[in-house]
């Protein structure tokens, strides 16, 4: 079943996190390293969401995010998680959760926003600790600390098997310019 959903793809080199996602990450080429900022749902149509988001994104203006620090999630992911710029990026997801997709905002977990690194998990559905400790090492010596500004957002399509294709890209305003409320 195809789904949609809104990310940010960080504007960042990166190859040093797809090689590591590659070993640790099952979905890796699925989608480029990016922030999920609304989950993927299936319950309204393109055209819906993308005229949400416009509508939206029109009282956001772009600003610099620095992406560090690792965090192990209840559910057994590794996420590279955002110290700047997290405040804006949970009020844009809150604002976006509002109107024809208010229903479907998540309430089981907290909105982290993040990019994630890897999963730990076995077909068995067991938590591999060992792997984890591993990888979490690796990825503190790989050190991903990086900054780049967040300026565009982008609808997304896909079912979550084979690569996801982007409906539309929707920019947010220069900083230099702000909306008026």
């Amino acid at each position: 079943m195809q789904k949609l959903a809104v990310v940010y793809f960080p504007k960042i080199t990166s190859d040093k996190i797809n090689n590591f996602r590659r070993k640790y990450d099952p979905v890796w080429k699925i989608i480029p390293p990016h922030i999920t900022i609304v989950s993927p749902i299936s319950e309204v149509s393109e055209s819906q969401l993308v005229k949400h988001v416009e509508t939206v994104i029109k009282n956001f203006t772009s600003f610099s995010i620095y992406l560090t620090g690792l965090t192990k999630t209840y559910d057994d992911y590794l996420f590279l998680l955002v110290k700047e710029g997290n405040k804006e990026i949970l009020n844009l997801h809150n604002k976006l959760y509002s109107g024809v997709i208010a229903p479907y905002m998540p309430t089981d977990f907290p909105f982290v926003p993040h990019i994630t690194l890897g999963y730990f998990r076995t077909k068995e559905d067991n938590f591999d600790n060992e792997l984890y400790v591993k990888a979490y090492a690796e990825a503190q010596n790989l050190h991903f600390d990086t900054n780049c500004k967040f300026d565009a957002i982008s609808v997304i399509k896909g079912d979550g098997l084979s690569p996801a294709r982007i409906v539309k890209v929707i920019n947010l305003l220069s900083s230099r310019f702000k909306a008026v409320p």
